[in-house]
């Protein structure tokens, strides 16, 4: 029943309780219906129970108020109970189609969250890494605090590192400066420029970062136990925060030097003293400061009593208020 049918269906039946015994003609002039839609009404209401004709003259004749008021309350409910029925069939079909897009790949945006996998183990690593690389198709993407690697282990990456050049995929890389301090160290990083990487270097890296044409994801993670462990992350928004976290330390990394600049007349530190300096104004453990700069503890232990007595300080807050004081803290 259309809903303009339903409004004046109804009207008939309170017109027709309203007066019971109205002559018909009456009733549809003043309801201004036709024949065919008030014939249609008293069909409808004689349908649904309210309205029966009179056994001898055939008037339609409503049901008492109560029996139609209890009429209209079952039919309520029945139409309540269809139309709850519709929409779980409608929510199961919602729920069905849903399942099949999320599955359908390219189609369903990831969760956040998605798309990471744990990865523990060297060799593990390694494998997942070589797997990764040997699809690459743009660029290499490299961020490598802590202390240098031996020289083993840099051949190896060597390796890896002319396949892909080779290839013609791009490579840009970030290392600390302490590799520049050690004779295979410097001499790793010449040759990964010699060979077409584009190399940059700071005084601290936060963690190691390899991205792979913008889509794939290393980070170093905790491990659960004493074994080197990574994060691949797949999913696009995480992977774009964590190339973004590589260009900030790109555009304020600086280029190979020939030598280590001197510092200048005013200014007695070196890069990496105002670097462990920040650190221990910032409240950093020297675990982690160590891991930072690529140093062993006892190297940081040394670093540490040359930045004091450079600025004539008796301890280490001391020390990094009056760097701060000086000016010498405040470019990031």
């Amino acid at each position: 029943m259309q809903k303009e049918e339903f409004d004046f269906t109804h009207e008939v039946f309170r017109q027709l309780i309203a007066a019971p015994g109205r002559p018909l003609a009456a009733l549809r002039a003043e309801l201004l219906l036709s024949e065919a839609e008030l014939a249609a009404a008293l069909a409808g209401l004689t349908q649904c129970g309210l309205v029966h004709r009179h056994a001898v003259t055939g008037e339609p004749l409503p049901v008492t108020p109560e029996a139609a008021l209890a009429r209209l309350f079952e039919q309520e409910q029945q139409y309540n109970a269809e139309r709850t029925a519709r929409l779980q069939q409608l929510q199961t079909t919602l729920a069905a189609i849903d399942a099949r897009l999320t599955s359908a790949p390219g189609l369903a945006e990831p969760a956040l969250g998605s798309g990471s996998e744990l990865i523990v183990g060297e060799a593990e690593i390694g494998a997942s890494l070589e797997s990764a690389t040997a699809r690459a198709r743009k660029e290499i993407l490299s961020m490598h605090p802590g202390r240098p690697r031996s020289p083993a282990q840099l051949a190896d990456g060597m390796r890896r590192n002319h396949e892909l050049l080779d290839r013609g995929v791009g490579m840009r890389t970030l290392q600390l400066d302490a590799m520049l301090r050690v004779p295979h160290g410097r001499a790793h990083l010449r040759a990964l420029e010699e060979a077409g990487a584009e190399v940059r270097i700071a005084p601290v890296l936060p963690f190691r970062l390899i991205v792979v044409d913008g889509i794939q994801a290393y980070a170093a993670a905790p491990s659960p136990d004493d074994r080197q462990a990574a994060v691949l992350m797949t999913d696009p928004r995480v992977v774009e925060v964590l190339c973004r976290v590589f260009e900030h330390f790109w555009v304020h990394g600086a280029k190979l030097p020939d030598n280590e600049p001197p510092a200048p007349a005013d200014d007695p530190l070196t890069e990496r003293e105002r670097a462990l300096l920040r650190m221990l104004f910032q409240g950093m453990k020297d675990d982690a400061i160590s891991r930072s700069l690529g140093v062993s503890p006892r190297t940081l232990r040394r670093l540490l009593t040359d930045v004091m007595a450079k600025l004539d300080a008796d301890s280490r807050f001391q020390a990094g208020a009056r760097a701060m004081a000086r000016g010498w803290l405040t470019e990031e």
